[in-house]
């Protein structure tokens, strides 16, 4: 036989050393955990955090780090909940590994699991699109409005619908560098002019390339603050990823309160502060009479129902909002949420509470049509950047508080898919999991013995070292191992000695033929070389497909798929060749146990 490549082997070493290392981790127990860290991301210390659970009364296996671990989820969530009423310190649910220092160096850690391996919650949430046009259409209105009035163009009446915006114009002859100016202005739209009768309408609609663009820009936007979002959580290894051109997919593994997740991930809300107007007998009169009795003003509702008349300049807003923090009032003890402005924010609050210092202030919270007092206190000094919000319980500050932080959604997102699975679900997945891709090497690896003798021996050893590599690959690039993966490893487990089936039938013909053993390798594994290639190479690029376009429990199946493809063809081509050139390589060889 022809001396196998040096280099081959090399490779051949260098890849199993590199498989190996890397699925170490996954041999060392995990348990569910919580990590602690205080608002400038310091760990606290072992002796800080064991005073924690005493405090709390948390039974807990241990503490190493800045993390507290379990012996099982429903211990992890229980003190989870004990953990998160205090806002001393922050506390994500995550996993504890207790894997050598050396592994951790060269970031070696156990595989990630998905969300039907582990439990959680899964949303799928929509943009609303409608929304985005109908917020288009009314800056279009309101632009158009600015432009002709300063144009000195004159019109009767505004028609919008939100697909167009109408203006009925009352002048009859418009020049022609006006004209121009409004197409220039608003290059985002189809303006044109029509004339109907002696009427004459500016028509503005928004072309679908540029609305295209604005739903776009939202999602972008709806991400970030969605990432935000989910970090303040406390949630370890979330998913968050596009969905075609206007969903979402947010996955949270190990959370179980799906209702305040949904609450939190799908609200649009923000804050208005605003002056009241008028006296309690004018708001009553109000809501009586159904007409507001002051002017400027507008009526809004208490959270406990009662009316309340408010000015229609808004002081500052969510936009003006830089940070906000829950806490506790510290005269009353009372929950409340700190809130610090923005320098344009300060500016004018400080400007209106120096005006106002006696009189009463609101704050409105504001989501989609929905808007809701839900605190009204009188001026007792002027206030500037920072204050503080109270007439709330200590959940709605923390929530409030999350979204102040975040942001308000650039455009309203709908839940329209929920799903939750529980921690035992999720282990009794992996036993399934586990026990199939068990069942299926087993019967490959008797099936190969039997049939093939000492090479298919060989075979088991390259399916083996298939799964080593498809296991430190996940590691390594830390890619979410789900149910729909383990089937794509199962499949791969069929596939990867598949070539080695091609392999052996092609040295059988060359021995029946009368070639010796040794031309019958040689011949056997250049032959089958080409088939192997495109069976291999047309399933990857399937399987690439799926990997692109694919979501959800189609991409982890196409994640698994793709390595295993790569590495099955590795180890069947250039392992197995490697220890059979071992084997056979300079020997006179009268026979092959094949």
């Amino acid at each position: 036989m022809s001396r196998y490549p040096l280099w081959k082997y090399i490779l051949v070493i260098l890849v199993m050393v590199y498989a190996v290392v890397y699925t170490l981790p996954n041999f060392y127990e995990t348990y569910p955990s919580i990590n602690v860290t205080n608002y400038e991301n310091r760990d606290l210390s072992k002796v800080e955090l064991n005073k924690l659970t005493e405090d709390k009364s948390i039974p807990h296996m241990g503490v190493d780090g800045n993390s507290i671990f379990f012996k099982s989820i429903d211990d992890q969530l229980s003190a989870y909940n004990k953990l998160s009423s205090d806002k001393k310190f922050k506390y994500t649910l995550s996993n504890y590994n207790q894997i050598p220092k050396w592994l951790n160096a060269i970031n070696a850690q156990p595989v990630s699991l998905g969300l039907d391996l582990k439990g959680g919650v899964h949303f799928l949430l929509q943009i609303d699109t409608e929304n985005v046009r109908k917020s288009r259409a009314n800056q279009l209105e309101t632009n158009l409005r600015n432009f002709l009035i300063d144009n000195g163009v004159r019109y009767s009446n505004v028609i919008n619908d939100n697909s167009e915006v109408k203006f009925v114009l009352i002048n009859k002859n418009i020049n022609t560098q006006t004209l121009d100016a409004l197409s220039d202005t608003f290059s985002d739209y189809d303006i044109s002019l029509l004339e109907e009768g002696e009427q004459k309408n500016i028509v503005a609609r928004l072309s679908e390339e540029s609305f295209a663009d604005d739903v776009k820009a939202s999602m972008t936007k709806n991400l970030a603050i969605l990432r935000s979002r989910v970090d303040e959580l406390g949630v370890s290894q979330p998913i968050i990823q596009r969905q075609g051109k206007d969903r979402i997919i947010v996955q949270l593994p190990g959370l179980q309160d799906s209702t305040r997740a949904k609450n939190i991930l799908g609200s649009t809300a923000t804050l208005e502060f605003r002056l009241t107007k008028g006296s309690p007998d004018d708001w009553t009169a109000s809501e009586t009479i159904g007409t507001n009795t002051v002017s400027e003003s507008i009526l809004y509702r208490h959270k406990n129902g009662s009316p309340v008349l408010l000015s229609r300049n808004v002081i500052a807003s969510g936009k003006d909002i830089e940070g906000a923090n829950s806490g506790f009032d510290s005269q009353t003890n009372q929950p409340a949420v700190f809130v610090n402005l923005s320098s344009f924010g300060a500016s004018n609050m400080l400007e209106t509470t120096s005006r106002n210092i006696g009189n009463t202030m609101a704050v409105v919270f504001v989501e989609q049509d929905k808007s809701e007092i839900i605190n009204v206190a009188t001026i007792r000094e002027a206030f500037s950047k920072r204050f503080q919000i109270t007439g709330i319980d200590m959940q709605e500050a923390k929530d409030l508080a999350i979204l102040l932080r975040s942001g308000s959604l650039s455009a309203p997102m709908s839940i329209i898919e929920e799903r939750t699975v529980g921690p035992s679900l999720g282990s009794e997945n992996i036993i399934s999991g586990r026990d199939s891709m068990i069942l299926g090497m087993i019967l490959v690896i008797l099936f190969m013995f039997i049939y093939y003798k000492n090479f298919g021996l060989v075979a088991n050893l390259a399916l083996i070292a298939n799964i080593l590599i498809i296991t430190a690959t996940l590691s390594l690039f830390q890619a979410t191992l789900t149910l729909s993966g383990i089937a794509g490893i199962v499949l791969t487990v069929g596939m990867a000695v598949d070539a080695n089936v091609l392999i052996y039938e092609r040295i059988r013909e060359e021995l029946f033929n009368g070639n010796s053993p040794n031309a019958s390798i040689i011949s056997g594994y250049n032959k089958a070389f080409s088939t192997i290639s495109d069976a291999n190479i047309t399933t990857l690029i399937a399987a690439i497909a799926l990997l692109t376009i694919g979501t959800g429990v189609v991409k982890g199946f196409a994640v698994t798929l793709v390595i295993g493809i790569l590495s099955s063809m590795f180890t069947a081509i250039i392992g197995t060749r490697a220890i059979i050139s071992i084997i056979y390589e300079n020997k006179t060889n009268k026979g092959l146990s094949i």
